[in-house]
């Protein structure tokens, strides 16, 4: 008994499943059948892993055939699709509408056939396929009114009259239908980079690789030696390489590799990628194109051929220079604690105190020079010309002791040891050899190459002057200091040019010259503010003479003195101290020259000194128009009278 109910429930169960099957099918056709067209085959186009075109429209059939998210045409030829192309063919064809439609038996009750409409032989098929499924569309003649397309639909039951852009869509031109992109990995996904170019026929018949590979700090050169590559010049190579576009498709028929230069390359470009990677097979130049110069090119596992711009890779064949790192300096600025420069026998010492204040000791022929405090600018400047510079070629990649000698590193033009903490050292050589005027050369001790560097440039930063060094701020009064007097003084006249003094203790400079003119007022505050915080433009010489000694023959003399007194605050009464400073004549717009006994030096003032000062100084008169002065009226000269009229000379006849 409980076996027939067992039977009976299976029995029921096949029925009410077969029944929900025919009634899906059932309501799958009404629903195709009431959406017309795009309901027939909407679904298949959004499912569709593969398009077929033929018909007597086409000269060669067209597969297509999805990858993924992207699509690929597989005939006549192997290449990626362009993608806006393929979506704008899909879009149509799922949203496609007809304008009008009538079945097959509606076509031969009224004495016609197929053949009436272009549908016997059509002018295109369509076959949208889905792993094994498919259906077929067959398109026929042009409508005699209207611009429309007669359509057989799948199952070729019924013809439709569609509109003839989704016509047009499918028989786009074949090369807009190929995406002209030429490498589809992503430049973030890119780790190395090779190239193999073919070698000079004056070196040989083998190739010359390069390899480029990512690390966790940068780019680095593998081959054909271990360098460091420069990351900016890197990325912007490979991001040209990824934007590289096909510039013309060759027909296969009349591509010949070995004419093409295809079959023995000239480049070989390499893009890897993760766990994949892309070849670019350069070949020759193609000498019918316009414009500018194009390579024939196809990718390595691909047999179609096409032109590519000739630039980006002509450049490509400079990679092993192009893309080295240029900067071969490295140290952390903050952590030096000495510089030093030597040339022969001078030698400039850069040492930084406890105190975190640098000083600069100069020493020549063992004869020692005053430590004098640095110029935190200076050294700040000196470091990171240093850390900055960079290489503008690449003379020996591994010297031998022949190298070395030639180019002048057995006696090295100049050396800049630069100390860390902990006594880590670093050392630059800069040398040329003794018949080379325009070059020069640097290597360091961390790595073996030998550089090109600008020599004009590099000379320049690393002078070896002491006085360069020195802080620029030659004299600082203290915040409580009073200046009670200042005077000007012209040294070859002995005229003074002013003197002031302050008699209350309470009075301000700008309230005792405000019976000054002007310009003598603003200049005059402009000097006692250089008084109480003297910085120099640059230092000349480091000591102190009675004239300005230009050269070992010239002189010249010190025309102005300006001199101050000062208080200076102490416990019980005021201890009272001058500051007296000498000048030249002003030499140029920018150039004039001072001295100072007390702190034994020589140099060029600033401008904004050298302007008080010549407002001062200056007894050249100024033309009206030049101080806004009315113009005075100046009488008219009287006219030249005519001269007198003379008789008239009549020349004699000669017999």
């Amino acid at each position: 008994m409980r076996f027939k109910f067992t039977i009976l429930l299976l029995a029921l169960n096949i029925v009410t499943f077969g029944l929900v099957l025919f009634l899906s099918k059932r309501a799958e056709h009404t629903d195709t059948q009431n959406g017309g067209l795009s309901g027939m085959i909407g679904r298949e186009v959004i499912e569709a892993d593969r398009i077929e075109l033929s018909g007597k429209k086409l000269e060669v059939p067209r597969v297509l055939e999805r990858d993924g998210s992207s699509w690929r045409i597989t005939q006549p030829m192997q290449w990626s699709a362009n993608y806006f192309a393929i979506n704008r063919i899909l879009n149509q064809l799922q949203f496609l509408e007809e304008e009008a439609s009538f079945s097959i038996d509606e076509i031969t009750q009224t004495g016609q056939s197929l053949a009436d409409y272009g549908l016997d032989d059509p002018w295109l098929k369509l076959t949208i396929g889905q792993q094994n499924q498919s259906i077929e569309l067959s398109i026929g003649t042009r409508t005699e009114i209207g611009n429309n397309f007669y359509l057989l639909g799948p199952g070729g039951e019924d013809v439709f009259v569609v509109n003839r852009q989704v016509i047009d869509s499918l028989l786009i031109d074949l090369g807009d239908l190929r995406n002209r992109e030429i490498f589809n990995i992503p430049v973030f996904e890119i780790d190395a980079l090779s190239l193999q170019t073919k070698a000079p026929e004056t070196i040989g018949n083998g190739d010359f690789k390069v390899r480029l590979a990512r690390t966790n700090s940068g780019w680095i050169f593998e081959a054909p030696l271990s360098a460091v590559a420069d990351p900016a010049r890197v990325a912007n190579t490979i991001s040209t390489l990824t934007a590289a576009k096909v510039v013309e498709f060759k027909e296969q028929e009349t591509s010949d590799p070995i004419l093409l230069g295809l079959e023995n390359p000239s480049m070989r470009v390499t893009l890897h990628g993760n766990k994949r990677r892309q070849t670019l097979i350069i070949g020759n130049k193609d000498p019918a194109a316009t414009g500018k110069p194009t390579y024939f090119a196809r990718l390595e596992d691909n047999p179609t051929v096409f032109t590519v711009a000739a630039a980006p890779f002509d450049e490509l064949r400079k990679a092993q220079d192009a893309l080295r790192e240029r900067s071969f300096m490295s140290f952390e600025p903050d952590t030096l604690t000495s510089i030093d420069l030597t040339e022969g026998e001078l030698q400039i010492r850069l040492q930084k105190l406890e105190t975190e204040i640098w000083q600069v000791i100069g020493s020549n022929a063992g004869a020692d020079i005053q430590p004098r405090h640095a110029d935190p600018e200076v050294i700040d400047k000196l470091k990171n010309d240093l850390l900055t510079l960079r290489a503008s070629g690449f003379a020996v990649d591994s010297p031998s002791p022949t190298d070395l000698d030639r180019l002048g590193f057995n006696q090295p033009r100049r050396s800049i040891t630069l100390t860390q903490n902990g006594g880590e050292e670093t050392t630059l050589l800069l040398a040329h050899p003794e018949s080379e005027n325009e070059q020069l050369y640097a290597r360091n001790d961390r790595a073996e190459y030998i550089y090109k560097v600008d020599r004009r440039a590099t000379l320049r930063m690393l002078p070896l002057n002491a006085a360069y060094y020195r802080n620029r701020t030659l004299d600082t009064l203290p915040e409580a200091a009073r200046i009670s007097a200042c005077k000007l003084e012209n040294l070859t006249t002995g005229a003074i040019l002013f003197e002031h003094t302050l008699g209350d203790k309470e009075a301000s400079w700008e309230d005792a010259l405000s019976d000054t003119p002007e310009t003598e007022r603003s200049a005059t505050l402009v000097l006692l503010h250089t008084i109480r915080n003297f910085a120099v433009k640059s230092y000349l010489i480091d000591g102190y003479e009675d004239a300005y000694p230009v050269d070992s023959e010239t002189t010249r003399p010190w025309v102005y003195r300006l001199s101050a007194e000062l208080l200076l605050p102490g416990d019980a009464t005021d201890r009272s101290d001058t500051r007296t400073y000498v000048f030249t004549d002003r030499l140029s717009g920018t150039i004039q020259v001072g001295g100072s006994e007390l702190h034994d030096s020589i140099f060029e003032i600033p401008q904004h000194t050298l302007d008080a000062l010549y407002s001062l100084t200056e007894t050249m008169q100024l033309s009206p128009e030049a101080t806004g002065a009315p113009i005075p009226q100046i009488a008219p000269i009287e006219p030249v009278p005519e001269p007198a009229p003379t008789a008239e000379v009549i020349a004699p006849v000669a017999p």
